[in-house]
């Protein structure tokens, strides 16, 4: 009986995935009610890292250099040397403006962390990572818009590059901090294509409703190449609460 329920798990799972159309259809009633949900970011199965202890922060071209040498480029940065991804958090805590201790190292296949403590408020610990270079190297300039967003170097998979674009959406490489609405992935002879639907608040002032943005962004990846490139459109405005004046 198990085995008969994950063939119909996987079959539907290929039916979604083979589908031409990736358009994305869901109510605008549903839009405002995960606006509101403060308790909602993503939707179930889409990737993101939990009970963090920490701030996650990328180590970039900016905060690797010393002020007076930083030029308005903002690229994370990539490497397979652990020494060479320890020396860049070394140096970003040697040009911040805050000087956190060192107190854990970890390493996944997706990135290098050292676990950095304020040394006059403990409860402020940034969590500073470097991108492996055998999993994805950023070519996204944050000071611009996004449009080519890096490269793929793990295994080329549907999974894998479902994993690859929520793992960026939500640990800030794409600077998106919107919610998920709702998300589609197929695969194409020659690329993988994942539309994501997502929407952004902006509360209102008194006399002003609040107004929820909603946008499809379409990602996708080249086989060939292994490129991911986005592209973001404004595709809905909805009118939320409104705010009374005095």
């Amino acid at each position: 009986m198990k085995n008969k329920i994950l063939l119909f798990i996987g079959i539907a799972f290929l039916i979604s995935c083979d589908k031409e159309d990736g358009a994305i259809s869901i109510t605008d009633d549903r839009i405002v009610e995960l606006a509101y949900d403060k308790s909602y970011q993503y939707p179930v199965g889409f990737y993101h890292e939990t009970d963090l202890i920490g701030n996650m922060y990328y180590e970039n071209t900016v905060s690797t250099k010393p002020i007076k040498e930083r030029e308005h480029i903002w690229i994370e940065l990539n490497t397979n040397d652990k020494e060479q991804a320890k020396r860049w958090s070394d140096l970003s805590n040697e040009y911040s403006s805050v000087d956190r201790e060192l107190v854990q190292e970890n390493e996944t296949d997706k990135y290098f962390e050292f676990v950095r403590v304020n040394i006059t408020n403990e409860k402020d610990t940034l969590l500073s990572r470097v991108h492996r270079t055998d999993y994805f190297v950023s070519h996204h300039d944050k000071f611009t818009d996004i449009d080519e967003v890096g490269i793929f170097n793990g295994d080329l998979s549907l999974i894998n590059a479902k994993e690859l674009i929520e793992y960026l959406w939500s640990c800030g490489t794409l600077g998106l901090d919107n919610k998920v609405v709702e998300s589609k992935i197929s695969e194409k002879e020659n690329r993988f294509e994942y539309n994501i639907q997502s929407l952004r608040m902006v509360y209102g002032d008194f006399g002003l409703h609040d107004m929820i943005y909603v946008y499809d962004n379409n990602f996708q990846l080249d086989k060939s190449t292994r490129i991911l490139l986005v592209n973001r459109e404004q595709v809905k405005e909805i009118q939320g609460n409104y705010h009374k004046g005095w």
